[in-house]
């Protein structure tokens, strides 16, 4: 159910990339240990000040730094019968479990609460329960002393994974996360006005596997097991510190920022989004950053020294084109082979037979060199398309079966013809020697 007041969450949560292909498999590795629940799309928008100080203390891993979001499941735009925006502050702890408190409001007030900062209703928003209140007097805090506004929003279908009758593990998978950049102009829920340029779809799905405080002890050997299972059999990359909002900021907003998170050198990310040179940096970055921390200039040369991951799918359809040029090649040799028959005797039919057989080594030899230069060119990320087009030889293929097909219809015809020839007229047939006198 979902909650429509307060919540607080002390939660250890594990963090992993899966690559596209591997969704399904993963997801009956995660069943066998805690089933799905419910299924659905889940939008956020997240608030930031213009010196970017929020993004700034995340990235850093600040002692007590804090992210406000708004938050609603469902249809791009909440119902105003029925659906609930919650308003979520996340606070990052060095030597806790973080915490994310949330509560919730109606779409029409979440939005008031927006546009005023708060600071309207007597600052009453949630009447009789204290704690859901003292979180909307904190958020009220962060608008007014921070400045805050829209910067960011993200859209993703998740599955969730829960059992109802223990709560101590909890995990989500998250497809189609995309990450779209949004500002206080727009001040409206659903962001298909848009331009479609401002969003920026991230490579991978994202799990994360949540452990109740309480349960981290007496789980420990039960949780190595399962995660080892999905390295193993997933093929799962750990992303501890993985966060949409520090990638979609990092992402759109690179010319004001001079420092972005480590995990944005993976060559599918970078690949997904170009980023610019690095922008001057703003006071929040006056020292060297840490080791978990990539400068954007660092991206760029990583980009130039290191090639893209070759495609998976690429590398394959070249192997399927390998094999199909072997067995079109086969149609070949096979009618080749038929003008070599000892019962078709003739000097043509010899020469005929042995051109298409050499004809059919030449092209499979040359199949396999187009083979190992296409392949050579997908490790190198060529995608020049003049590169991979191979005219000549599907023509030099197809006149042959031409050639040969003609020639060995030819052929059968006047072996046929030679044959009634010699039945009607050759020695000892019915139909041979002189008329028999009436």
């Amino acid at each position: 159910m979902r909650p429509t007041k307060s919540e607080k969450f002390e939660r250890k949560t594990l963090k992993f990339w899966v690559h596209q292909n591997k969704v399904p498999l993963v997801t009956s590795i995660v069943r066998k240990f805690v089933p799905i629940s419910r299924r659905g799309m889940i939008h956020s928008i997240y608030f930031d000040d213009e010196n970017a100080s929020m993004y700034s203390a995340r990235l850093v891993r600040t002692d007590g730094s804090q992210l406000l979001r708004f938050r609603w499941y469902g249809d791009d735009e909440p119902q105003e019968k029925g659906d609930k925006v919650f308003i979520e502050i996340k606070t990052h702890m060095n030597t806790e479990p973080s915490l994310k408190e949330r509560f919730s409001l109606s779409p029409s007030k979440a939005a008031l609460f927006e546009k005023e900062r708060g600071e309207v209703q007597g600052g009453v928003w949630v009447a009789g329960d204290e704690h859901a209140q003292a979180l909307a007097q904190r958020a009220t805090a962060l608008f007014k002393e921070k400045g805050l506004r829209r910067v960011l929003r993200s859209e993703y279908y998740r599955t969730a994974f829960e059992d109802p009758s223990d709560s101590d593990y909890r995990a989500s998978l998250d497809q189609t996360v995309t990450l779209v950049q949004d500002s206080e102009s727009t001040r409206t829920w659903s962001y298909n006005h848009i331009q479609q340029s401002s969003s920026f779809i991230f490579p991978y799905a994202v799990l994360e596997i949540k452990i109740a405080t309480a349960a981290l002890e007496r789980s420990s050997e039960v949780m190595s097991n399962f995660v080892t299972e999905l390295k193993i059999k997933g093929g799962v990359i750990e992303a501890p510190k993985f966060s949409k909002f520090l990638t979609g900021y990092a992402a759109h907003y690179q010319k004001s920022v001079s420092v972005i998170p480590s995990w944005m050198s993976d060559p599918s990310i970078s690949a997904s989004h170009n980023l610019s040179p690095p922008a001057p940096p703003p006071p929040a970055f006056s020292s060297p950053p840490p080791s978990s921390l990539l400068p954007i200039d660092r991206v760029q040369d990583y980009k130039k020294t290191k090639s893209r991951l070759p495609d998976q799918k690429s590398i394959m359809a070249n192997e399927r084109t390998l094999l199909a040029w072997v067995r079109t090649t086969m149609l070949l040799l096979y009618g080749s082979s038929f003008f070599l028959d000892h019962e078709l005797p003739g000097f043509t039919n010899k020469v005929i037979g042995w051109t298409g057989i050499l004809a059919s080594l030449f092209v499979v030899i040359r199949a396999l060199k187009q083979y190992n230069m296409r392949n050579d060119l997908l490790l190198k990320s060529e995608t020049q398309l003049g590169k991979f087009v191979d005219g000549g030889g599907v023509n030099f293929l197809g006149v042959g079966i031409v050639v040969v097909s003609v020639a060995g219809f030819v052929s059968y015809q006047k072996s046929v013809l030679t044959y009634n020839n010699w039945h009607t007229y050759g020695e000892g047939g019915e139909g041979g020697g002189e008329p028999v006198a009436g």
